[in-house]
């Protein structure tokens, strides 16, 4: 899959001139949500000049609202990565059962895997093995199912990689791992993982898109809309908003094997790079209490005693509070440097 994904990436770059990130979460979704909204974009196009003389008008501003929808698109990721993860917006009834269903589908998966073994079925066996290890597993290592779709199982999987293999929080130390990578490497992860980013945003397009098509043709239907709908007829509206379900689920799948090789990048960073952490794991005698008293220094310009803890100024020769004296102890602080703890 790496020498298409870098041709498509050349051919972004050099002969779009169009950052292969940028042209998968903002450029594609934004040209699909146009399609989505032809209608009112034609209607909006048409307020413009016309003639030869100033086409450019008309190219020009619609590539700035493909520009606009695709940009605002894209700062919805989060919430369609949830929604598609089956985290927000499942009702507990839908989200038991979908997860019941992926519950099934792992129990019939190793059934065949067991019939696989037993017919020394190598090739088959290895096939239905590729398949169980989208889902995340238990505490005996058995693939389970925690979400109600495929989608949410292959994230969870790979984002419980560092907590079963190495006991890490991988959402606390995700963040901490990808800042000390380089940035030619970020640069290559992002543009591979912006692949998978912009199909799942097309699907979410083409799902809602649908929903909007049978919507309006079911208001003209009614002579409820006194907008013009697409094709202009109810019936062939509501069919090609069926068509944009489909196509909504076409993305969606396509999108599920460039989260796989994402997840395998994910576990990877993890098993190469964890020791860009690892200073994290040796603290300093009283390190709390040193940022602490430099905290103080810095923002409001005290020291603190060491005997009641209570906050003096540099010049104090005494605390305020307890009276111990300080003379000593910030002598030896600006000879030293060293914070009186």
């Amino acid at each position: 899959m790496a020498l298409p994904f870098e041709a498509a990436k050349g051919v972004s770059e050099k002969a779009l001139g169009v950052k292969f990130p940028v042209l998968m979460r903002v450029v594609l979704p934004g040209l699909l949500a146009t399609a989505v909204l032809y209608p009112t974009v034609a209607w909006s196009l048409r307020r413009l000049p016309a003639g030869s003389e100033v086409a450019w008008l008309r190219l020009a501003g619609f590539a700035v609202l493909v520009f606009i929808l695709g940009a605002l698109i894209s700062t919805l990721s989060g919430e369609v990565y949830k929604v598609y993860e089956g985290r927000t917006l499942w009702p507990q009834r839908l989200f038991q059962w979908a997860r019941g269903r992926q519950q099934a589908r792992i129990q019939r998966l190793l059934r065949k895997a067991d019939e696989a073994r037993a017919r020394s079925e190598t090739a088959r066996y290895n096939e239905i093995w590729y398949q169980l290890r989208l889902y995340p597993v238990d505490e005996k290592g058995d693939p389970e199912a925690t979400y109600p779709t495929l989608l949410g199982n292959l994230l969870a999987g790979y984002e419980d990689y560092p907590r079963n293999r190495y006991g890490m929080d991988s959402i606390f130390f995700w963040p901490r791992i990808w800042l000390q990578l380089e940035k030619e490497k970020k640069d290559e992860i992002d543009s591979q993982w912006s692949v998978a980013d912009g199909f799942l945003t097309l699907s979410v397009i083409s799902v809602v898109g649908g929903a909007l098509w049978i919507v309006q043709a079911g208001w003209s239907a009614l002579d409820l809309a006194t907008f013009h709908i697409p094709l202009d007829s109810p019936g062939w509206s509501a069919f090609a908003g069926l068509g944009w379900f489909v196509l909504g689920y076409f993305w969606y799948r396509l999108s599920l094997p460039f989260h796989r090789d994402n997840g395998e990048i994910y576990k990877s960073i993890f098993d190469v790079y964890r020791d860009k952490v690892l200073d994290m794991t040796q603290l300093r005698p009283q390190e709390k209490e040193l940022w602490t008293a430099t905290w103080a220094y810095l923002q409001y310009l005290v020291l603190k005693c060491p005997n009641c803890g209570n906050y003096n100024s540099p010049a104090s020769e005494k605390c305020a509070t307890c009276g111990i004296g300080l003379k000593e102890l910030i002598r030896t602080w600006r000879s030293t440097g060293k914070l009186p703890l």
